[in-house]
């Protein structure tokens, strides 16, 4: 029991570590593409080239887990992600640019992976979502760290320095670790995996691959997008929108470790309709651009809506796909998950040019719709959960 905690406690830091980039981009990016001589929606090469690493490091997380410790993993991966980020940091190319964020959504995705499996097999849903909700400590240090820089007019460099440094240092923590992943505690029980083909052939599969691709793409749009709409849409200030920014992450950590304790009295399935419905509530809030309290309130649920999404979805993998899908289904859907969350906020950037940026919520709410639609198909069809 004690190493089972001391694991959780890791997969705790691996998930902060895994959002603390997300954040500093969607507040440094309107800095960074003036440096580079980029559009603001080149914003969208530089997501497809995250997506990049992080399908492949995603989509083969089952041969990786079969060859190397998590533990394994983890340092290897936080390495990567470490070193990519000081090239955010210290390159003036564009292309050296794309090319550390291939490096760095590779490390990413293979945290995301390996730990989403190991979660799904060994902790509850509550656990689960708890885990997640340091992802959420993560995302909403990221943004906090980036506009502290820039109100004091740093450098938008300085903040990916410094969370850079912190992956590095990760890396060294898990790797002094390596010990506690080498021995399979004496409750579990080995599991053959089906072969991909095999889990490809479920119709329950594409569906959950769809619901992924959408919840992730819509969470991801409104982080990457929500700073620049509300300074160079609405004429808020950067501080005023960095601060909301934050809340946004933050509501998402919070309904993480709320839901966590909600999960232990109430089922997965009733949650997640809620949730799905208040996705879409929120989004028209923000949409419909009717003043600062509006606009406010929708952030704030929309990041409580969607916080329970993706941990409770991984969770019950195991219980709807079998123990023996259960990782080449959490690798897909992590892979589905990474290109909705670069897909849709590029295909969200296309509109600027010919509809403006406060387009943009209007596209994010149709995203909303289209997510209950395929979740509701899951529930009624495929029975995701009694």
């Amino acid at each position: 029991m004690a190493k089972k905690n001391i694991l959780l406690l890791i997969c705790f830091i691996a998930f902060i570590s895994l959002g603390l980039p997300d954040g500093l981009l969607g507040v440094g990016w309107p800095y960074m593409h003036q440096q580079f001589d980029v559009g603001l929606d080149s914003l969208g090469l530089l997501l497809i080239c995250l997506m990049t690493g992080y399908l492949i490091s995603s989509f083969n997380s089952g041969w990786l887990m079969a060859r190397m410790s998590v533990g394994a993993l983890l340092a290897i991966s936080c390495a990567l992600t470490g070193i990519s980020l000081l090239g955010f940091a210290y390159t003036p190319h564009w292309g050296v640019l794309l090319i550390m964020a291939v490096v760095l959504g590779a490390g990413g995705g293979a945290i995301d992976s390996s730990i989403n499996t190991f979660a799904a097999h060994t902790y509850t849903a509550g656990t689960v979502n708890w885990l997640h909700a340091f992802f959420g400590v993560g995302a909403t240090l990221g943004p906090a760290i980036m506009t502290a820089y820039l109100v004091r007019d740093y450098h938008w460099s300085s903040g990916y320095l410094t969370v850079g440094s912190a992956q590095l240092g990760l890396a060294a923590i898990f790797l002094l670790t390596l010990g506690l992943w080498k021995t399979k505690d004496d409750t579990d029980e080995p599991v053959m995996s089906a072969r991909p083909a095999q889990t490809l052939r479920l119709p329950v599969t594409w569906i959950s691959v769809i619901v992924f691709f959408l919840y992730t793409g819509t969470e991801a749009s409104v982080g990457q997008w929500l700073y620049t709409i509300l300074t160079k849409g609405r004429g808020v200030a950067p501080s005023e929108a960095g601060l909301w920014t934050s809340i946004y992450w933050g509501s998402l950590t919070a309904g993480r470790i709320i839901f966590g304790i909600i999960l232990r009295r109430m089922s997965v399935g009733k949650i997640l309709m809620g949730a799905f419905v208040a996705v879409v509530l929120a989004a028209v809030l923000i949409a419909i651009n009717a003043g600062a309290l509006t606009t406010s309130i929708g952030i704030i649920i929309a990041g409580l809506a969607l916080a329970p999404v993706f941990p409770s979805m991984i969770s019950l993998t195991p219980s709807r796909a079998g123990r023996q899908h259960a990782a080449n289904l959490v690798g897909y859907q992590v892979s589905a998950a990474t290109v909705g969350a670069a897909l849709l906020p590029a295909a969200a950037g296309l509109v600027i040019d010919r509809f403006g940026l406060n387009f943009i919520p209007v596209v994010q709410t149709i995203q909303a719709v289209l997510l209950l639609l395929f979740y509701l198909l899951l529930v009624f069809r495929y029975r995701l959960v009694r």
